[in-house]
């Protein structure tokens, strides 16, 4: 498995604290040194526009890739339409053709008195009608594969979409990783506090209702108050955070 990818850029909530901590160093500023403040304060307005065209231009041009996508789906869903209309069409003029040969094979069997040259006449016409269907027949098939070929693309084209949209996805819950690693570093120090506590309260708990020497009363008030004390001030931060 791979390893998390860092965020790709600021979060929402990173810029509003980001700058919330830059307007107070500015108004601060302003009563220290105005002339400093107003610098300040000028390329931060520079900075912010410069990012705002930033996030702007890449939205039009992700908007720019989903036109483009959707122009591209729609031109193949338009060919493959078209696809299969044609083979429709050849398919029904082959049947047609097919009834026309029956009929007229039906008709010489059925005409004794005819002459061989009205014979060969209809079996010449059964020659053309039989290279007319093969041709109906073969054309029918191209498009059938041709609409095939037309599906299996738009099929990859779609699963392709589909992987991005998936992996834009993943940036995301990647990047919310890390924006709640403090959080679960901050309840794990919290839990690790709450449990020696509770390890320490059944233990004197324990002691209490085993020993009833009044030599040791005295000395398990005080632990008891001293770990009452604890309680009362709450977890202290941990070294990491104080750092």
């Amino acid at each position: 498995m791979s390893a998390p990818q860092p965020p790709t850029g600021p979060t929402k909530d990173q810029l509003l604290v980001g700058g919330a901590i830059y307007l107070t160093i500015v108004v601060l500023l302003l009563r220290i040194n105005p002339g400093l403040a107003i610098t300040l304060f000028a390329i931060g307005m520079l900075a912010l526009a410069a990012y705002w065209v930033f996030r702007t231009t890449r939205g039009v041009r992700e908007g720019l890739r989903r036109h483009n996508s959707n122009d591209f789906t729609d031109r193949v869903e338009r060919r493959l339409l078209r696809c299969k209309h044609q083979e429709n069409k050849f398919r029904d003029e082959a049947d047609r053709i097919r009834a026309s040969i029956r009929t007229l094979r039906d008709d010489i069997e059925n005409s004794p008195n005819a002459t061989p040259k009205e014979v060969e006449r209809a079996r010449a016409t059964v020659k053309e009608l039989q290279a007319e269907f093969n041709l109906r027949h073969t054309k029918a098939l191209f498009f059938a594969d041709c609409g095939t070929r037309l599906r299996e693309i738009l099929d990859r084209h779609r699963l392709h979409e589909s992987i991005a949209a998936r992996q834009a996805e993943l940036r995301e819950l990647r990047q919310t990783n890390y924006d709640s690693e403090p959080d679960v570093e901050e309840a794990r120090y919290h839990l690790e506090q709450d449990s020696a506590q509770l390890e320490a309260i059944t233990e004197l708990s324990q002691e209490i209702s085993t020993n009833f020497d009044a030599e040791r009363a005295e000395e398990l008030r005080e632990r008891l108050e001293s770990l009452r004390q604890d309680i009362l001030r709450g977890p202290q931060p941990s070294p990491e955070k104080e750092s």
